[in-house]
């Protein structure tokens, strides 16, 4: 042990090695400054407060429940159709066939992409109708702008932990569908088929 600690003394002695290694050391110390200022930036500590505000309400559970429900009922019809689908000639080389659990429906209950274009916007309006509102009802509005930061901040801040929330909320539900589809179907989807979904 003691010749490995007299090696890797000598290796830090030469000069080439020693100026890299102080490099190095600069860049981590100057990239953990510049991480501190961002994270106690105003604008970031707004957002963190207000993206455990939305998450700890009983709005935002009330429509992601419902949100669930609807996703998990178009995903149902949508795999009760598949197997008829499959069976017609035309679907047997089907390029985008795993695309089919967004897409396909029986009629009762619209399939996922509708629900999605019909309740995000919603989501987007119960997060957002009352984002400043609720704090003057509540009386902390004085309280926050008594503070020193800037009106931009506050009003920024609550629509970006707005759409952060819908955001993540959005993406995790298309790879819960996704991953459910793999799961019951069996069927991976392309790389096409998964670049298509992402960038839904």
């Amino acid at each position: 042990m003691e010749k490995l600690h007299n090696a890797v003394r000598r290796l830090r002695e030469i000069p080439w090695i020693a100026k890299v290694n102080g490099t190095i050391h600069r860049f981590t110390q100057h990239m953990e400054e510049r991480r501190a200022l961002a994270i106690s930036h105003p604008f970031w500590v707004i957002v963190q407060k207000e993206v455990t505000d939305h998450v700890r309400s009983w709005r935002f559970n009330i429509l992601l429940f419902l949100i669930l429900l609807t996703c998990f009922g178009s995903l149902y019809t949508s795999i009760t159709n598949l197997v008829e689908e499959t069976r017609k000639a035309n679907d047997a080389d089907d390029p985008f066939f795993f695309l089919k659990l967004f897409t396909l429906s029986d009629g009762s209950l619209p399939p996922f992409h509708v629900f999605i274009g019909f309740l995000g916007p919603l989501l987007g309006i119960g997060l957002g109708f009352d984002a400043i509102n609720s704090e003057q009802n509540s009386g902390t509005l004085s309280r926050i702008m008594a503070q020193p930061i800037h009106r931009d901040y506050l009003i920024n801040a609550k629509f970006t932990a707005a759409l952060l929330v819908i955001g993540v909320m959005f993406f995790a539900l298309g790879f819960l569908v996704m991953g459910f589809g793999i799961f019951i179907i069996g069927i991976p989807p392309t790389v096409e088929e998964f670049f298509r979904i992402i960038c839904f």
